[in-house]
């Protein structure tokens, strides 16, 4: 009887080749270059205000916990990546408003890195679990850094291109220094306020309890009219993370 020879088998053509083990190491790659970039961007926003921000120091933290987890406990340690990424990014959803002021750039640039790096952390955190193809890792993290060119340029000339209101004689000059107010303001009804932005941070000069609430630019100065009844007011800032910043005003 004649032996029947073994039928070869026939390669799998509809699975791409960088799926399974590639695809997942590609897609792990970029988790760790993006949450190690946000990171970086976080720590060093906070040393130049310099604020610690909770919910930027936890994610810090959380970070490194996850990058360590990743040797031992893989799975583990990228839903921990995942996870931080994206409850801190829908916590910090109140900063998209800096994405409307690119002229105060350190505030427009680590808005939109901190956001879209941890949109992307958890895409690539989902991509890693499901073991997707490597060619998405790739072409996405190239779309990541020419996004990010992109945010550094309009950033920095929107900055150079912006200038501030020059004060004028009779004005009472009011300057933003170290992450805060001067402590007490005297004015007369009527007066003109220079409030002086000495920062590289975007801040406001909202007098609560009035209609009185002025956006001033990073490095510029602006000239506010104080048309609000006599009395004394608190002065803040009224961008998220600034909470600190206060300030009286007195209106004579």
């Amino acid at each position: 009887m004649a032996a029947i020879a073994p039928t070869p088998s026939t390669p799998d053509t509809t699975r791409p080749p960088d799926h399974g083990d590639e695809g997942a190491a590609a897609w792990r790659r970029l988790l760790i270059w993006t949450v190690g970039v946000f990171t970086a961007v976080d720590v060093i926003f906070m040393a130049l205000i310099p604020t610690i921000i909770p919910p930027l120091a936890i994610s810090a933290v959380v970070v490194g916990i996850g990058l360590g987890l990743l040797r031992w406990l893989p799975r583990t340690g990228v839903v921990v990546l995942g996870a931080i990424s994206l409850l801190v990014g829908i916590g910090g959803l109140g900063t998209a408003e800096h994405l409307a002021h690119p002229s105060s750039g350190l505030d427009f640039v680590h808005a939109a890195v901190a956001l879209g790096g941890r949109l992307l952390a958890v895409v690539a955190a989902v991509q890693v679990l499901r073991a997707a193809a490597a060619a998405g890792a790739r072409r996405l993290g190239a779309a990541a850094v020419v996004l990010t060119g992109v945010v550094l340029l309009v950033g920095t000339v929107a900055s150079l291109a912006s200038t501030g209101e020059e004060i004028e004689s009779g004005d009472v000059e009011v300057a933003i220094t170290e992450h805060d107010f001067p402590d007490h303001t005297v004015v007369d009804a009527g007066d003109t306020l220079f409030v002086d932005n000495q920062e590289p941070f975007r801040h406001t000069y909202t007098v609560e309890g009035t209609d009185l609430d002025v956006v001033i630019p990073a490095s510029q100065g602006v000239r506010i009219p104080v048309d609000i009844a006599p009395g004394t007011y608190e002065v803040i800032c009224d961008i998220p993370g600034h909470e600190e910043m206060r300030g009286t005003l007195e209106v004579r």
